[in-house]
C-alpha cells in the first residue's frame, strides 16, 4: 500500500515507503486536530508552544499548591525531570514558578508530587528539611 505524505498529499509509491521504514529513525509525536504538536518523547526538551498553550488552558497558577503566580507567567516544568528520563509530553509538563522550578530541582524532597485527575500533577512544599546539629 503506498504512503501519504500528510503535508503535500503525495503519495508515495511502495519501495520508498519500505526503504524509508527500513532506513529511518521513528520518532513519536502526537499533534491536536490543528496540527500542533503536544507530545515529543525524549526528542527535545523544551516545550513547543502548543504544548505551553494546552499547559495554561489546564492549569490557572504554578502547580505548587498556595502558590499564586499564574500559569501564563511561569516555565514549563517537567513532573518526571527530563535529566531523569522525563518525557516532553503534555501529561508531564505543567507550570512552575522561577522559583518553585529551581527549589524542587536542587531540593526534590521538599516537595510531595501528587496526582490530580488523569494526566495533572500537583505539589505540596514541604518545607526545608533540618539539618543534623553540629557538636563543637
Amino acid at each position: 500500500m503506498p504512503g501519504l505524505l500528510a503535508a503535500t498529499g503525495q503519495l508515495l509509491p511502495v519501495g520508498d515507503v519500505q526503504r524509508l521504514a527500513r532506513t529511518s529513525t521513528l520518532v513519536r509525536i502526537v499533534m491536536d486536530a490543528q496540527g500542533q504538536v503536544l507530545d515529543m518523547g525524549r526528542k527535545v526538551r523544551l516545550a513547543t508552544p502548543a504544548q505551553r498553550r494546552s499547559v495554561v488552558a489546564r492549569y490557572a497558577t504554578c502547580w505548587v499548591d498556595g502558590c499564586p503566580l499564574p500559569a501564563t507567567m511561569c516555565q514549563l516544568d517537567h513532573a518526571d525531570g527530563w535529566a531523569e528520563g522525563g518525557p516532553t509530553d503534555l501529561a508531564n509538563l505543567g507550570p512552575a514558578c522561577q522559583f518553585h522550578n529551581r527549589d524542587r530541582y536542587r531540593h526534590p524532597d521538599r516537595y510531595q508530587r501528587r496526582r490530580v485527575g488523569k494526566d495533572r500533577w500537583s505539589y505540596t512544599y514541604l518545607g526545608r528539611t533540618p539539618r543534623p546539629h553540629q557538636r563543637t
